[in-house]
């Protein structure tokens, strides 16, 4: 897609600004999710070393705060899956026949077979299927960092409550 003059047309241009914008939002998905995982994992350890060393004694409150304090911790899990599903490599599905990705050019046999393939790609085809395939990973990341982070908040405000009521009866 290049104008007469050989320049790349709009739509490439486009297709690779969107590239590009799709690289950066994967890079702040991550640094959201790990951020976030580093975060829950710290409160977590806090919570079981505090229950460890006696300082919070949840076999001693009552059932309802009890009940609250262990729903909190409970809901962590599904926090700290969430968030490792989110900062886990996508590496899709290399293909031997085109060179759009690491894992493509990883298949070939040879440097002339890479070199072949290379050749016969098309840049703009390139360029949508990364778009196409890193825009889907963005939307999975930020989607489980969404899921992680209604966790995360469950097993926060329920985790507090109960320590909380616990203390306080």
């Amino acid at each position: 897609m290049t104008t007469p003059g050989g320049e790349p047309g709009r739509g490439a241009q486009l297709a690779r600004i969107l590239l590009m914008e799709a690289r950066e939002e994967l890079v702040r998905a991550d640094n959201k999710a790990g951020l976030l995982l580093a975060s829950l994992g710290a409160a977590l350890t806090a919570l079981l070393g505090a229950i460890g060393s006696g300082v919070i004694a949840p076999r001693q409150y009552p059932v309802l705060p009890q009940l609250l304090l262990w729903a909190g911790c409970a809901a962590c899990a599904p926090a700290l899956v969430l968030l490792g599903l989110a900062v886990t490599p996508r590496l899709g599905h290399p293909q031997p026949f085109r060179t759009h990705y690491f894992g493509d050019a990883r298949l070939a046999t040879s440097p002339a077979h890479l070199e072949h393939t290379v050749s016969r790609t098309d840049p703009m085809s390139r360029d949508l299927s990364q778009l196409a395939f890193l825009s889907r990973i963005a939307w999975t990341k930020y989607r489980c960092i969404r899921h992680a982070l209604a966790w995360g908040t469950a097993f926060c405000a329920l985790t507090l409550l109960g320590i909380v009521t616990g203390a306080s009866t």
